[in-house]
């Protein structure tokens, strides 16, 4: 498989020691087949307390976002579908490009540190009330319907 940044041929990498995933050796990214991502949100082998400082860092997760939205759709480098690129979760401030034929997901450099952090804060506060994850369930397919409109 090559990356869908800049074609560079993707490696095997165990991530949280025994997930394998495939990585880009030039620009970092990781590609993630389909269920790999939940597989890494319940996996708890290391303690990411040292990186919660990440996610406080809101300024520099929307100039990432900004970024990720101008680079434009990368393509799937299993099936060559365009890929959708969208906020992982709500309020995570992680874009991920993810494929519409559910192939997986494509996270660029530091995305995965920045989702372990946010699944390691996100175990630690109350949940969610239904009533909201319900509402940004329905402004995410709100915003998901507006964004294909524009193409």
């Amino acid at each position: 498989m090559k990356c869908p940044r800049d074609a560079t041929t993707l490696q095997p990498f165990m991530v949280e020691g025994r997930i394998e995933v495939d990585r880009c050796s030039s620009c970092r990214g990781l590609w993630l087949d389909k269920g790999e991502l939940e597989q890494l949100q319940e996996t708890i082998e290391r303690d990411h307390g040292n990186l919660t400082d990440v996610l406080k860092d809101t300024v520099g997760a929307s100039f990432d976002q900004v970024r990720q939205e101008r680079q434009g759709p990368a393509r799937c480098p299993r099936c060559d579908a365009e890929m959708e690129t969208r906020e992982y979760g709500y309020n995570s401030q992680v874009m991920i490009d993810a494929c519409p034929e559910g192939c997986g997901v494509w996270l660029d450099n530091g995305e995965l540190e920045r989702l372990e952090a946010f699944y390691e804060a996100g175990r630690e506060e109350i949940t969610i009330p239904l009533r909201w994850r319900v509402w940004a369930g329905v402004l995410s397919a709100f915003h998901k319907g507006k964004k294909s409109t524009k193409s």
